[in-house]
């Protein structure tokens, strides 16, 4: 993660994410949490601040667009049906085995960087047994290895 490292950052980063957010409820017809997910769940939303880049500079609309692009694109590999219901089997078999709800799981997986694991790992994984997936997926959290 970039950190940030002067108070500009921090003095800008609430309105920023008040206007981006505003943006996105206006362009995805979501409510504001839905809003807030989507720019949270981006990977551009850590860089957003980074002193090196200054992307706070632009426009709200600007930075809509990039993260837009970034989603987009990311809807586009999982246009196979076959990898989104993977993935959907493997949130509902991960959240059943710790006992967990598929929300949380789903939160889990983004942020651990798991559906990126599961895509690289799916041609082997998909023809495995659950306990074989729900365990290869729990070693890699443990394992940090999304870091």
């Amino acid at each position: 993660m970039v950190e940030t490292t002067t108070n500009i950052e921090q003095a800008v980063k609430p309105f920023k994410i008040q206007q981006l957010a505003e943006i996105i409820m206006e362009k995805k017809y979501v409510g504001f949490a839905d809003a807030l997910h989507y720019l949270y769940s981006s990977d551009f939303y850590p860089r957003l601040f980074s002193a090196d880049t200054k992307w706070w500079y632009s426009s709200g609309y600007e930075l809509f667009d990039i993260i837009d692009k970034e989603k987009s694109s990311q809807r586009k590999l999982l246009k196979n049906r076959k990898i989104t219901l993977f993935f959907i089997f493997s949130i509902e078999s991960f959240a059943d085995f710790i006992h967990e709800s598929s929300e949380t799981i789903l939160s889990l997986f983004t942020t651990k960087h798991v559906f990126d694991f599961l895509q690289e790992n799916f041609d082997t994984l998909h023809t495995q047994s659950k306990e074989f997936i729900v365990d290869t997926i729990d070693d890699y959290i443990k394992s940090g290895s999304q870091q």
